[in-house]
Formats: structure tokens, C-alpha cells, sequence
């Protein structure tokens, strides 16, 4: 490539310098002679050979250069071209870049789906297998509720007007029956038995009401496969125990922890949070729990937790209010220590 180029030049220099003598030449032959061109006087036709040489010293280089430089013809007769399509190749790797970065964000957040349908599919599982062998269990005349076990917790009405009581707590054990039958029961007689009195007194109680009530339908003792259970009732006020945004619990968490540990550290913070509720009237539901969340929302409070610089305060706040009744919903705040 550079032997190229030096051959282009001296070949520029030699033409030039050819040309330039030849005009030079004919043009003191010219004055000498005194020859006109287009009647004009000799030293005027000499003034234009000189011109006329010029001109051709520059079409001449031109010409050479244009023949055998490719990026000369480009700049001289394509560069308009050429930056048009630059501009559209860079505008085309922009969007590329773009969509990139959309398709990785659609990833990542397919991936925390996966991530939590892997958790939910688990924890079925789990709730499977238990069952499974709580029925197995039961079919071997062992204990299918114990004494104190919550069947079913729901909500009621009070108020004065004794038919809709009636028909409310009917529904209650209606669904309690329901439940003791989900365990592979099969008799067309009903399995839950409220006392007579037990279910008057709790109409007269919710009479002498106008509060949202929480009745839970409990074991009154212990009772095995196929038995009729019976059951009594206990009733409180559905109060409100968190408004929204109040605090629940707190913990101190530090940037630099390597992730697994932040993520245990939120799982003792959401542990401590259940049982703060509980301690002030959160009631749980007939499996115990007071809700949960996801594993995705811990993996993503983990990932906020690592972007900042400080050690930081973080608390768990009600999502909205929150009443005995549950559930515990949360969502997390970072502070600055």
C-alpha cells in the first residue's frame, strides 16, 4: 500500500512536470513566433497556452488520481452517500442496542417468574404431601383434628337482625363441613356438630354488636377419621391493627453483606414481622400462617439493598390497613442509618 502510494505521486510529478515544459515550451514558441489564437496578439496567446496548461496539469492529475484511488472517487462523488448510511447503520445499531437491552430485561424478569412458579409449585407440593399424609394418617384410626385446631376462620356481620346471623353462621359451619370433607370423607350426614346452645349464644352475642366479627370454628377435642367433629365457636372483633404505612419491624442491613446473607437477614425481618402481628391481634388463618411473600420481592429488596453505599434501616410497613382478620400484607423501606 505505501509503494502504491509513492508510485502515484512521482507519476503526478513526472505528468505535471511533462505537462508544464510542454506549455512552457510552446509558449515561448509561440511569442517567439508571434502567433495569435482567435486574433488575439502574441503575448495575450502565450498568457492563455499558459492557462490552457494549468487547466491541463489539473484535469490530468484528477484523472490519474480518480483512476487509480477508489477512496478519491468515494470522497469526490459518494461522501453524501456515504454519511447517509453511516447515519442509518448507526441509528440501526442504536435500535439494536435498545431492543438488546429490552430482550435482557424481559429475561431477568422472566427469570424471577420462573423463579417463583419453581417456589409456588414447591410449596403445593409440600401442602400435597401433608395432606396426603394427614388422610393416610387418618385412615389408620389416628387423630385427624386435635383439640383446639382451627377448622375454617371467616368473617361475619353483627348487628340486630337475627335471620341474617342465622343464615351467616350456617354458612360458616356449611364451610367447615366442606373442609372436614376435603379429606376424603364421604357421608351424606353432617360432620360438624355445633351444641344447640352454642350456636344460640353466639346470636345473642353478635346481636349486641355492630362490628365486623371474626369466627373461628374450632376442634373441641380430638377426633379421628370418618367421626362427626365436634366444634365450638370463638368470636372477636375484626379491630384494625396496622394502618397503612405504619411500621411493623425493623432490622439493620449493610450494602456490603454478600447476597445470600441479605436475603436471610429479610427472611428474619418478615419472621419477626409475623410474630410482632400475632403479639398484637393478627389473627392467623386455619393453617397457621399470616400470609407470605414471595421469594421474587425478597430476591428484588436483596438486589435494591446491594445499589446502596451506607448501612440502612430497613423496615417493613403495612401495605395498606390491616385488620385481625389478616392477611399481613408488607412491602419493605430502606433508610440511612
Amino acid at each position: 500500500m505505501f509503494a502504491f502510494g509513492i508510485k502515484t505521486i512521482l507519476t503526478l510529478l513526472l505528468t505535471g512536470g511533462l505537462i508544464a515544459f510542454v506549455g512552457d515550451y510552446i509558449g515561448k514558441t509561440i511569442g517567439r513566433k508571434k502567433i495569435t489564437i482567435f486574433k488575439l496578439r502574441p503575448r495575450h496567446t502565450a498568457f492563455m497556452i499558459t492557462i490552457i496548461t494549468g487547466v491541463l496539469i489539473s484535469l490530468i492529475t484528477l484523472g490519474i488520481i480518480l483512476a487509480v484511488s477508489q477512496n478519491t472517487r468515494v470522497a469526490l462523488f459518494g461522501l453524501e452517500a456515504l454519511k447517509k448510511t453511516l447515519s442509518e447503520n448507526k441509528q440501526e445499531l442504536a435500535n439494536t442496542l435498545r431492543e438488546k437491552k429490552k430482550i435482557n430485561q424481559e429475561f431477568a424478569l422472566a427469570n424471577i417468574s420462573l423463579a417463583k412458579a419453581k417456589l409456588e409449585i414447591a410449596a403445593l407440593e409440600t401442602s400435597k404431601q401433608k395432606l396426603s399424609e394427614k388422610i393416610e394418617a387418618s385412615r389408620k384410626d389416628t387423630v385427624l383434628f386435635k383439640v383446639g385446631e382451627v377448622l375454617i376462620v371467616s368473617l361475619i356481620k353483627a348487628g340486630p337482625e337475627r335471620l341474617k346471623l342465622e343464615s351467616g353462621l350456617k354458612q360458616i359451619l356449611s364451610a367447615a363441613d366442606a373442609q372436614v370433607r376435603s379429606f376424603g370423607i364421604e357421608k351424606k350426614d353432617h360432620l360438624i356438630f355445633l351444641p344447640p346452645e352454642e350456636f344460640e349464644q353466639a346470636i345473642v352475642d353478635l346481636q349486641l354488636s355492630d362490628k365486623e366479627n371474626i369466627v373461628k370454628v374450632i376442634a373441641a377435642r380430638n377426633t379421628l377419621f370418618g367421626e362427626e367433629v365436634p366444634v365450638r365457636l370463638e368470636i372477636s372483633e375484626n379491630k384494625l391493627i396496622y394502618k397503612a404505612g405504619e411500621a411493623i419491624a425493623e432490622t439493620e442491613i449493610s450494602p456490603s453483606f454478600p447476597n445470600p446473607r441479605i436475603e436471610q437477614e429479610i427472611k428474619k425481618l418478615l419472621l419477626q414481622t409475623h410474630l410482632l402481628a400475632r403479639e398484637v391481634g393478627v389473627e392467623p388463618d386455619a393453617s397457621g400462617s399470616l400470609g407470605s411473600l414471595p421469594y421474587a420481592e425478597i430476591l428484588s429488596e436483596a438486589r435494591k439493598i446491594k445499589t446502596y453505599k451506607k448501612e440502612l434501616i430497613i423496615k417493613t410497613m403495612a401495605k395498606s390497613d390491616i385488620y385481625a382478620i389478616g392477611p399481613l400484607k408488607v412491602e419493605f423501606k430502606a433508610f440511612y442509618k
